[in-house]
């Protein structure tokens, strides 16, 4: 179709020259000829316009695609520009976390270093506050030694104290009985020589100084009412001759005990000690050694009674009269009006027997002393 429109189009515009003048045949040909060169001409145009027209598309193609790949080059761009960007604000977040963080590390190296000199200051005043306390304790200790030392000199003080009284009035006791002794001797003798006088009389009574003794230690009567060698003695009508029954070790201490209940300490004394006399290893032998002090305390005989507390502090430590026997020895010691030597008692008291029921007791009056 391209062909006749330029075949039409090429006669159109050589038709003027072909009217003016005559063609030859050989003109003919050679318009022929050139015609064909023309055709030829034309069809490589029409090649060259179809190649040209496949390298526009492939141009347009490439344009295309250059223009995709320019539009993801400058994405790219963009994208690397976004990165540099994030880049320089993350090194300069970095740099800025960095100055804070040096910062804030050398404040904590300054807070550091004033703990550190602190906590040293702190340790030399520990250190100090240790050497003064342990020089303290030391100070404490020695003068806790030498307490317990003049505790212990005053305890021995006192137990020789109470021992010189009580062998004292043991002495006083003693020889109050031998001048009883020795009174009623006289008196048998003098009774004697009057019954040698008065044979022919048969009332008279049968006296010896075997009873008379009996009832003095008894305590049936006591030394005063013994009678003055130069007093004469009432003979009775009927004669005595009523023998003491024999006692075994237990009446002796039940027997005390009774008289104990009853009020009558002098007779208590006599049976417990008659009891300790002759089974000083007995059963009840702590138990009398307490309930001896006991009648002494009764008697108000304070002293003494300190002395047989101590007795069974020494040598019954285990059983369970030694706490009771430290109670009524502070208690005594109270009545000799030495407290400060009852408390010690009570003190002693309280740390041997802690448990103990008296141990109570001695907390409440070693508060009332203090």
């Amino acid at each position: 179709m391209k062909k006749n429109i330029l075949r039409c189009a090429l006669l159109l515009g050589l038709s003027p020259f072909l009217v003016q003048c005559v063609a030859t045949e050989q003109d003919l040909r050679g318009l022929e000829m050139r015609t064909r060169t023309m055709d030829s001409r034309i069809t490589d145009l029409e090649n060259l316009n179809e190649t040209i027209r496949g390298q526009a598309t492939s141009q347009a193609r490439m344009g295309n695609e250059l223009e995709n790949i320019s539009n993801r080059l400058l994405q790219h761009e963009g994208w690397m520009e976004e990165s540099e960007h994030r880049h320089r604000q993350l090194r300069d977040e970095h740099q800025e976390t960095q100055r804070a963080l040096n910062m804030r590390l050398d404040n904590v190296d300054i807070s550091l270093k004033e703990i550190t000199d602190q906590m040293e200051e702190k340790e030399q005043k520990q250190a100090r506050s240790l050497e003064e306390l342990h020089n303290l304790l030391a100070d404490l200790e020695a003068r806790q030694e030498r307490n317990q030392r003049q505790i212990r000199e005053l305890r021995e003080q006192i137990a020789q104290e109470a021992a010189k009284r009580a062998e004292e009035a043991r002495e006083a006791a003693a020889k109050a009985r031998r001048e009883a002794e020795e009174r009623a001797r006289r008196q048998t003798e003098q009774l004697e020589q009057r019954e040698t006088a008065t044979a022919g009389n048969d009332t008279i009574r049968e006296i010896t100084a075997d009873k008379f003794k009996e009832k003095v230690a008894a305590g049936q009567i006591s030394i005063a009412e013994a009678a003055p060698e130069d007093q004469p003695e009432t003979v009775p009508e009927e004669p005595e001759t009523t023998t003491a029954p024999a006692i075994d070790d237990d009446d002796y201490y039940s027997r005390g005990a009774r008289h104990l209940e009853q009020s009558e300490y002098q007779e208590a004394y006599t049976a417990f000690a008659r009891y300790l006399e002759e089974t000083p290893q007995g059963d009840n032998a702590a138990d009398a050694r307490y309930l001896l002090g006991e009648s002494l305390y009764g008697q108000q005989e304070y002293e003494l009674a300190i002395l047989e507390y101590q007795k069974v502090i020494a040598d019954f430590s285990g059983h369970d009269r030694a706490p009771a026997a430290l109670l009524r020895q502070g208690m005594a010691f109270e009545e000799l009006r030495e407290p400060s030597t009852a408390a010690i008692v009570y003190q002693r008291l309280i740390d041997e027997f802690p448990d103990s029921n008296q141990a109570g007791e001695a907390r409440a009056l070693l508060e009332e002393i203090n």
